[in-house]
C-alpha cells in the first residue's frame, strides 16, 4: 500500500489502521487488507469533503479493490466468519504476547506498544459488525494496562505486574481478564 499519499488531517483518526495495515502487510496480508477495509468504513462515515480526503479514499478504495482479488484464493477470505476470526485470532495473540510478559514482570515500552497494538487490532474486528463483550473488555484492559506500564516508566517507578493468572486461550472464547479498575480511563502519553 505504499502507493497512499499521507492521510489527509481530515482522516487522522484511521491513521493508526493504516499504520497497522502497512506493518503486517508481508506477515499478514489478511490482516491487513481488514486494516485498511475497517479504514475506508470510519473515513465513509465521516463523509470527508475536502479534495484531499476524496482523493485519498479513492486511492484507498482502488488499493482495497486490487488487493482482495489478490486474495480471493484464501481460506480466510471465503467469508466474514472466517476473516472476522482470522482477524480475532492475530489481535488475540499480540495481546497474549504482552499480557505474558506483563505477568512475569517482564512489561517494558515493548509490551505497552504491544497492549496498544493489540487492542487497534481487536478495533479493526468492529469492521465485521458490533464486537462482543469479551473483545470490548480486552481492549479497554490492553489500553489501561499500556497507560499503567508507561506511567510507571515515566515516573521511575516499578512496573507491577497484574495480579492474578488470566486463561490464556487464544483459539476458545474470552475468559478470565482482569478489567481496570472502575474509574480509571487509559490516558496514554508517549
Amino acid at each position: 500500500m505504499s502507493s497512499l499519499e499521507p492521510v489527509p488531517d481530515e482522516l487522522k483518526h484511521i491513521q493508526p489502521f493504516i499504520q497497522r495495515g502497512q506493518e503486517v502487510a508481508r506477515a499478514d496480508p489478511i490482516v491487513s487488507y481488514f486494516c485498511k477495509y475497517y479504514a475506508a468504513q470510519l473515513s465513509i462515515a465521516k463523509q470527508g469533503t475536502s479534495p484531499a480526503t476524496q482523493s485519498y479514499l479513492l486511492n484507498l478504495l482502488d488499493t482495497l479493490e486490487t488487493e482482495k482479488a489478490q486474495l480471493q484464493g484464501s481460506e480466510s477470505m471465503s467469508d466474514d466468519t472466517t476473516a472476522c476470526a482470522h482477524c480475532t485470532q492475530f489481535a488475540l495473540r499480540i495481546f497474549a504476547k504482552a499480557d505474558t510478559e506483563d505477568r512475569e514482570g517482564k512489561a517494558s515500552k515493548a509490551t505497552a506498544r504491544n497492549f496498544i497494538v493489540s487492542s487497534q487490532f481487536m478495533q479493526v474486528v468492529a469492521a465485521f459488525g458490533e464486537l462482543d463483550d469479551g473483545i470490548k473488555e480486552k481492549m479497554r484492559y490492553a489500553k489501561w494496562r499500556a497507560a499503567e506500564i508507561l506511567k510507571a516508566m515515566r515516573e521511575g517507578r516499578e512496573v507491577v505486574p497484574p495480579s492474578g493468572e488470566a486463561d490464556v486461550e487464544v483459539q476458545g472464547g474470552v475468559m478470565g481478564w482482569p478489567s481496570p479498575p472502575q474509574g480509571q480511563s487509559p490516558q496514554i502519553q508517549q
